[in-house]
């Protein structure tokens, strides 16, 4: 149900009861039903128009307990591995002095260059 229908409808049909006014408690109540009404209509309809949600990875897995031990040594084994590929992109000390090496010499060759490196 649309909302601007909702207001025309309520708009367009005349105050049955113009000199008898509902009780607080009777428009708290019609309010809180609508709300209900209102609110459960959009958080279920929301829930199952889009599948994408439901392909999230999971970010975050407990860590196993001390008598899991195969969960343990498979954690254990693929940090392992990810430290090996990551340590495996770094640069070594030798290929880090020859980039100094390098980069000293094209600043000694520029007349422009200020000396030293920033």
């Amino acid at each position: 149900m649309d909302w601007k229908e909702v207001l025309r409808r309520r708009l367009a049909t005349p105050n049955t009861r113009p000199n008898k006014k509902k009780s607080e408690q009777e428009l708290k109540d019609e309010e809180m039903d609508l709300f209900t009404k209102y609110y459960s209509e959009w958080k279920g309809g929301r829930k199952n128009t889009n599948e994408f949600y439901k392909t999230i990875p999971r970010f975050y897995y407990r860590l196993p307990a001390e008598d899991e031990v195969l969960l343990q040594k498979l954690r254990e084994e693929s940090r392992a591995v990810f430290l090996q590929r990551k340590s495996r992109e770094l640069l070594d000390n030798e290929e880090l002095q020859i980039i100094l090496l390098y980069s000293s010499s094209l600043c000694d060759r520029d007349p422009t260059s200020k000396k030293g490196i920033h």
